[in-house]
């Protein structure tokens, strides 16, 4: 076998061993997180990240580096079935991801072409469409609100600038390119009920934080918008359209969450809560740290013979 197919393997085993690790880690931390009604969700969706981006991390910063240093050219290797397994899950985990993200970059390219071609437009990235219900942010790198033209008969001029400064909110927090990662993540830990959970987690919390931008504190503002959630709803149920056209669009309408957020809206002062910034600076310090300490400290050695050791030993 050669260097490099045997190389492919083994970092595909290695992602799938650490993938597994750190999705039994995120399934206790998730659990923990979703007992809070108001966990942020920065730490909701780090958390959710996490085994994806440790796994790649590791193969591509810590494994690699010290095959490429160590391993011999000349070196012929064969693969027992516990590793060619691993190697597998892996390669089914990445192959799952690709598809979800060409099935998501399809309908943007479509949905881009589409807007394109509307003769009818509200604000520069604001679209009139027909066939979708309610209000959508579409797009995950280029950013487009949809109306629906039932929608736009419908609501007030009041009520549909609220509709579309909650929408705004989230494109300035990027929650489209945040779903679309989390859609797309390659772990053992998204087949989990829990991934599930944490995912509704985050959902709730991106659009009570939309909610509370489009509002700016302002009761009357809030009871417009409740108005504006209930038409729309109102309206899906009478309008047979797309509420979401992709998994990774933003809703306006999310029937799930919709008595809590008029509840929530109508209950009285709202105050702002910021989301408490990503961990990610700390994580690539951590993961730098990681990296550097495993030349400094041999370690890089060790992983390839503990590599080494599997590819022998292991059935």
């Amino acid at each position: 076998m050669s260097v490099l197919l045997s190389s492919i393997l083994l970092a595909l085993a290695w992602f799938a061993v650490v993938n597994i690790l750190m999705s039994a880690v995120t399934w206790v931390l998730a659990r923990r997180a979703t007992r809070r009604g108001d966990a942020d969700g920065s730490v909701l969706f780090a958390i959710r990240m996490f085994p994806a981006c440790a796994s790649l991390f590791f193969v591509g910063a810590v494994f690699l580096p010290s095959h490429v240093r160590f391993e011999q050219a000349d070196t012929e290797e064969s693969f027992g079935i516990v590793l060619a397994a691993c190697g597998s899950v892996a390669a089914v985990m990445l192959l799952r991801s690709a598809w979800r993200a060409a099935r998501v970059a399809q309908a943007d390219h479509e949905f881009a072409m589409l807007t394109a071609r509307v003769p009818r437009q509200l604000d520069r990235d604001v679209f009139t469409i027909r066939g979708v219900t309610g209000v959508s942010l579409a797009g995950i790198l280029r950013s487009r609100i949809l109306v629906g033209s039932e929608t736009l008969e419908a609501l007030t001029a009041a009520e549909l600038d609220l509709a579309i400064a909650h929408e705004a909110a989230h494109e300035r927090s990027r929650d489209n390119l945040k779903r679309f990662l989390m859609y797309c993540a390659p772990d053992v830990f998204g087949w989990s009920r829990t991934a599930r959970r944490l995912e509704a987690a985050w959902q709730s919390a991106s659009e009570y934080r939309a909610d509370d931008y489009a509002v700016m504190g302002d009761e009357h503002r809030a009871i417009v918008l409740a108005a504006a959630l209930v038409k729309v709803a109102q309206l899906s149920r009478r309008v047979h359209g797309i509420a979401n056209p992709v998994a990774a669009w933003s809703a306006f309408h999310v029937p799930s969450l919709l008595e809590k957020r008029v509840r929530r809206l109508v209950a009285g002062p709202i105050v702002i809560r910021h989301d408490r910034a990503a961990p990610w600076r700390e994580a690539f310090l951590v993961g730098l740290a990681l990296s550097v300490s495993t030349w400094l400290f041999g370690l890089s050695y060790a992983l390839h013979a503990v590599t080494e050791a599997m590819v022998t030993h292991l059935p």
